[in-house]
């Protein structure tokens, strides 16, 4: 199996037709065609069935472009890193993060970091910890962003100097809204949309205890904005982080913190047996001088 073949099956996984992947790829059909077939043969299995206008991977074929992204990202990121000249401060830094204000000093440790070097350049993957989870683990990501941080054996960490505050966002029509804090009994009965993981959270558990089992959970959001525009909806109020909503300027949406109040670590981790790229080096240290100055 080799990387320009998985490079030619992620390519016809995208384009959908063996004409648009060819042209794609600069090569012929025959030459795509016979490397796929190859493709097949090594593994002993279909891995994609044409449709009648377009080519449909199996179950197989979409198990293998997952480990094909995987390890074709992986390739393009050594080779990028291997390329750069020797003592160069140079290249690209893969961070994964969530969504959260706590990531405005990230962000200025990076605006720090291409000031200084300019040849460097920045990667932000969103999600939450459980989705991006096995590309850090898999090597794609420098870094991870966690909230809930927690201590990993496999892992350096550098906790952040803020925290996250929990709350609630919800209409300025709504009841709760009447409230200068939202406990766990004034959220029963409600409508509530909370984020996919944070539910399932030790954090949220032991904040809201065993009333947790009976709220009513009307929606779960991934990231944040289709939450707000839930609540704008009127499907219920969100459980989220302070300051991730800008409230608009109209008054329409509010946020309240809850009582007793409940607030999150954050920290930025790195796995101990993988050695750091001096881009990767570079953004450590400026994130230090940034942790640092905001401590005072």
């Amino acid at each position: 199996m080799e990387l320009r073949t998985l490079r030619y099956f992620l390519a016809l996984a995208q384009e959908g037709t063996i004409s648009n992947a060819a042209k794609a790829l600069h090569v012929t059909q025959p030459t795509l065609s016979r490397q796929l077939a190859d493709l097949e043969r090594g593994f002993g299995k279909r891995l994609f069935e044409r449709g009648a206008k377009r080519v449909v991977l199996t179950e197989d074929g979409q198990r293998l472009r997952e480990y094909a992204e995987s390890i074709v990202e992986l390739a393009d990121k050594a080779e990028a890193e291997l390329s750069q000249p020797e003592r160069a401060v140079a290249g690209d830094v893969y961070i994964g993060c969530g969504e959260s204000d706590v990531m405005r000093l990230v962000l200025r440790a990076m605006k720090r970091v291409r000031e200084r070097w300019p040849g460097i350049k920045f990667h932000l993957f969103s999600g939450t910890s459980a989705d991006l989870e096995d590309r850090f683990a898999g090597g794609l990501f420098d870094f991870m962003v966690e909230f809930e941080l927690t201590g990993r054996p496999d892992c350096n960490a550098l906790a952040l100097p803020t925290q996250d505050t929990w709350g609630v966002l919800m209409r300025a029509d709504s009841p709760l809204a009447r409230l200068d804090a939202v406990t766990v009994e004034d959220l029963a009965g409600q409508p509530i949309i909370g984020p996919r993981q944070g539910l399932k959270s030790g954090k949220m558990r032991e904040w809201a205890g065993e009333a947790l089992d009976r709220w009513d959970v009307a929606a779960t959001y991934n990231l944040v904005l289709n939450g707000a525009l839930m609540v704008e909806e009127g499907l219920g109020a969100a459980i989220c982080y302070d300051r991730l909503v800008r409230l608009p300027a109209d008054g329409s949406l509010v946020f309240r913190p809850l009582d007793p109040p409940l607030a999150s670590d954050v920290g930025v981790v790195w796995k101990k047996h993988r050695r750091l790229s001096r881009a990767a080096e570079a953004f450590l240290e400026c994130l230090r001088d940034e942790c640092a100055e905001a401590r005072g």
